[in-house]
C-alpha cells in the first residue's frame, strides 16, 4: 500500500509542476501585456510630440493577438520615416523589449499600409525601405509585431524530468528497501559488490543465487537463496522455524516440515569449507548462522 501511494505521488508531482509552470507562465503574461501596453503608450507619445503635438490625448493602445499591438494616433500629422524608425527604435531599447519587431504604417480609413520595416536583430539583416521620404498629413496608425517565442514545450520538459527523477528514485529505494536489515546483534556485513555480502569467507550473491569461496563457485537453488537471505539478515539470531516455512513455501499453497530440513541440509553443506560458518539447529525452535570472528 506504501509503494501505491509513492507512485502515486510520483505520478501526480508532475502534473502539479506543469500546473504551477502554467499558472506562473499566465501571471507573468499578463504582466508583460500590461507593462508592454505602457511602453508602447510612450511610443505614441513620442509620435506625437515629433509631429509637433504635444496636447492630445494618447489613444488606448489595442492587443490584436499575443504578438501583435496596434497604436492609433488620434489627430492627423506628417512624419519622417528616419524619425519615426528612431523614435520606435530608442523606446524598445530603452525599456528592453525584443528587438526582432515588424512595424507597419496604416493610412486611416482605408487601413493602407504607407510605410513598414522589420528589425530582424542586426543592422545588417533590418529592412528599412522609403527612407528620406517625407509622408503627408493624414490620420494613421502604427502596427507592431514582435515575433513570437515557442515557449510551449517548457513545461513538458520540466514535467518529463520530475517524472524521470521520481521513477529513478522509486527504482532506487525499492532495490534498498529490499536489501537484508541489519538488526540488533547482527555482525556487520562488508558489502564487496553491489548485491554481494560477505558471509564470514564467503560471498553472497543473491541475484546470482551463487556463494563464492574464493575461486570456489557454488550454485544456488531459489529456495536456498531465499533460507540464505533469511538467514544473512539476522546472523547469529534464531530464526524460527515457522517463519522459514512461511516467507520460503507459504506463496506455494504447501507447507511441508520435512521440505525445510532437506534445504537446510544441502546449505549446510554448501557452508562447510569455511569452519567460521555455522548453521545450527536449536531443536524445537529454529536455525541459527552462527559466524565466528
Amino acid at each position: 500500500m506504501k509503494w501505491k501511494l509513492y507512485w502515486g505521488i510520483v505520478l501526480l508531482l508532475p502534473v502539479l509542476v506543469l500546473a504551477a509552470f502554467m499558472h506562473r507562465d499566465s501571471a507573468n503574461a499578463e504582466y508583460k501585456k500590461a507593462r508592454e501596453e505602457i511602453i508602447l503608450r510612450k511610443v505614441s507619445h513620442k509620435l506625437l510630440q515629433a509631429a509637433g503635438d504635444s496636447s492630445s490625448r494618447v489613444p488606448e493602445i489595442k492587443k490584436i493577438s499575443e504578438t501583435e499591438y496596434l497604436l492609433p494616433l488620434e489627430t492627423a500629422i506628417s512624419f519622417h520615416p528616419d524619425s519615426l524608425v528612431n523614435i520606435i527604435n530608442q523606446v524598445i531599447q530603452q525599456h528592453g523589449l525584443s528587438n526582432r519587431y515588424m512595424v507597419n504604417v496604416l493610412e486611416q480609413p482605408a487601413n493602407k499600409i504607407v510605410f513598414g520595416y522589420a528589425m530582424i536583430g542586426s543592422e545588417q539583416e533590418n529592412i528599412i525601405p522609403c527612407l528620406g521620404r517625407e509622408q503627408p498629413v493624414g490620420k494613421y496608425s502604427v502596427l507592431i509585431r514582435w515575433e513570437p517565442h515557442n515557449n510551449s514545450g517548457t513545461a513538458f520538459w520540466i514535467a518529463g524530468i520530475v517524472l524521470a527523477a521520481g521513477i529513478g528514485a522509486g527504482l532506487y529505494f525499492k532495490r534498498v528497501r529490499r536489501m537484508p536489515k541489519k538488526e540488533e546483534g547482527q555482525v556487520i556485513q562488508e558489502e564487496i559488490l553491489p548485491g554481494s555480502l560477505s558471509i564470514g569467507h564467503y560471498q553472497f550473491h543473491a541475484e546470482a543465487q551463487e556463494l563464492h569461496f574464493g575461486e570456489t563457485i557454488l550454485s544456488l537453488t531459489g529456495k536456498e537463496t531465499k533460507l540464505l537471505q533469511i538467514f544473512a539478515a539476522s546472523l547469529n539470531e534464531l530464526v524460527d522455524r515457522k517463519r522459514l516455512q512461511k516467507e520460503v513455501w507459504e506463496d506455494e499453497g504447501v507447507i511441508v516440515g520435512r521440505s525445510l530440513d532437506m534445504y537446510i541440509s544441502k546449505l549446510r553443506k554448501k557452508l562447510e569449507l569455511d569452519p567460521a560458518v555455522q548453521l545450527i539447529n536449536v531443536h524445537g525452535k529454529g536455525y541459527k548462522l552462527e559466524v565466528r570472528a
